[in-house]
């Protein structure tokens, strides 16, 4: 007997002490996981005053072909990115400075947010491809951006954007990913 009421109050105790209130801490938000698929490259098929190579995970986009018909988006449908492509002809070299600096503007116009912006000359005097390529750490809109000129005749802007908030840590895989095409179509990029 005496047992058996040592039990129930020992139960009683346990009872009493597994009710008391704790406050409930919520659960941290998480992200998707996101699977990046393995790379494979192709010459991009289109009419265009330049060829580079693309990853053949990407849908190519002619954003306004009757105005701009040398446009184009590179379109990531599984990771919602694109990276926006405009090409200018170049008529003379007060031309080609306006187009430098505008693109140089819209670079710096993310110093806003961002937390460094580091610059990468690009120069393939064989091939006549100049330019620069940015960038750009921290939780800026655009991750990336360059331009590429033969400093006579043509000029090629691109901007890589996600339709999402920029978020650089939890984008960072991702930002690596598609920063490694933008670094493959700047090495395999020439004029026609």
């Amino acid at each position: 007997m005496k047992f058996s009421h040592l039990f129930c109050i020992g139960i009683g105790l346990l009872l009493l002490i597994g009710c008391t209130q704790q406050d409930a801490t919520p659960k941290p938000y998480a992200y998707h996981r996101i699977l990046l698929s393995s790379k494979a490259y192709q010459f991009i098929q289109a009419d265009l005053p330049f060829k580079f190579e693309v990853d053949t995970a990407t849908r190519i986009q002619w954003p306004k072909p009757q105005e701009e018909p040398y446009w184009i988006n590179i379109y990531y449908p599984t990771l919602d990115a694109t990276i926006y492509l405009s090409y200018l002809e170049v008529n003379g070299p007060k031309m080609l400075g306006k187009y430098i600096e505008e693109s140089q503007r819209m670079t710096f116009k993310h110093t806003v947010k961002a937390s460094s912006i580091e610059e990468i000359l690009i120069d393939k005097g064989n091939e006549r491809v100049f330019g620069l390529f940015y960038k750009v750490g921290g939780n800026a809109a655009s991750n990336s951006q360059f331009y590429l000129t033969d400093s006579t005749k043509h000029f090629v802007r691109g901007a890589m954007y996600f339709n999402t908030a920029p978020r650089a840590d939890s984008l960072a895989p991702v930002v690596e990913y598609v920063i490694s095409d933008i670094e493959r179509l700047l090495e395999t990029f020439t004029w026609k």
